[in-house]
Formats: C-alpha cells, sequence, structure tokens
C-alpha cells in the first residue's frame, strides 16, 4: 500500500517522514533517524513513475494502433463491397 501511495504521488511526504522516524521493532519513532529511506522514496518516485508513465502511454499506442488498423481494414471490406456494387 505504502508503494501504492507514493507512485500516485498523493501524500507522499507524509509517508515519507513517517519512514525517516522508524527505528526499530517496539520502539517509538526518532525525527529523521533513518535519511537513507528518504533517497529511497525520492529514486522509487524518479525511477517508478517514469516507468509506469512508460508502461501507460506504450500500451495506449498500442491500443490505438490496433483500433485503427481495425478501422481501416473495415473500410477496406466497405469499399471493396462497393466497388462490386
Amino acid at each position: 500500500m505504502t508503494l501504492f501511495v507514493v507512485s500516485s504521488l498523493e501524500g507522499w511526504p507524509d509517508v515519507m517522514y513517517q519512514a525517516l522516524d522508524i527505528v526499530g521493532v517496539d520502539k517509538g519513532p526518532y525525527p529523521e533517524n533513518d535519511t537513507a529511506q528518504g533517497a529511497f522514496f525520492i529514486l522509487f518516485i524518479l525511477v517508478g513513475s517514469f516507468f509506469f508513465l512508460n508502461f501507460i502511454i506504450g500500451t495506449l499506442f498500442l491500443e490505438y494502433a490496433k483500433a485503427k488498423e481495425a478501422e481501416e481494414k473495415g473500410k477496406d471490406k466497405n469499399m471493396q463491397t462497393w466497388l462490386e456494387i
């Protein structure tokens, strides 16, 4: 769930600040205990967001190409019928 929130870019700073304060199991939070986790969040946003964005755009492009090809085939059949008439 955390990675979904971070990849959606909605409220990710709050999640990052909570992760920075993590100390360990059964221990209270300590402000900015592990700043390396901040780098993880920034890296995940850069890599994850660009990867998912390119993946979605690529999928949309392929679906558009399939729809265009199907439409052109439909036009060819209609034109062939018209020529036969």
